[in-house]
């Protein structure tokens, strides 16, 4: 904001701004979530097997919170993480943590992501990952183990694949 306006604003006046920019992005939200193609059936699928899963993101709480909720998905999963305060990614601070809350050891953690610092994380946090192109293009995610376009694209056996060669 002080880049923008050229202005030496106080930084209660950025924080009141800020939070004011939350505020609406998570109420534009509201009816707009809509998942990825094929994320609710494999949340499904993968909580049926016997899988626990957490996210893990570095946005606010709040923005997590109203995400979790428009999907319905809170029953799929075991921990919610939010790195907002902890050190971004490509730094796998964030993973580490829903690794370590999830009881689960982090090579045996298998990371869906669309970011290439997400990816990077995952490498550095010595875990799988799937890399969905919702963002970037394939050859953007390359240093994850799976690339695909869209969920639903997924081998049925795609998570047991990765968990059997962490154990290799």
């Amino acid at each position: 904001l002080r880049a923008l306006t050229g202005r030496d604003l106080p930084s209660e006046v950025v924080a009141e701004i800020a939070r004011r920019k939350e505020e609406t992005f998570r109420a534009s939200l509201r009816g707009q979530v809509k998942a990825l193609p094929g994320a609710q059936a494999w949340l499904a699928r993968l909580k049926e097997r016997g899988y626990r899963q957490g996210i893990a993101s570095s946005t606010p709480q709040a923005n997590i919170d109203v995400v979790v909720s428009e999907l319905d998905i809170a029953r799929y999963l075991d921990v919610i993480v939010s790195g907002a305060e902890m050190a971004p990614k490509p730094d796998p601070q964030v993973f580490l943590t829903v690794a370590e809350r999830l009881g689960v050891p982090p090579q045996r953690c298998v990371v869906v992501e669309d970011s290439r610092a997400g990816v990077e994380a995952a490498r550095r946090g010595g875990m799988s990952c799937i890399a969905v192109t919702t963002t970037n293009p394939p050859e953007a995610l390359q240093t994850a183990d799976v690339i695909v376009d869209r969920l639903d694209e997924l081998p049925d056996d795609v998570f047991e694949r990765l968990l059997d060669r962490s154990q290799g």
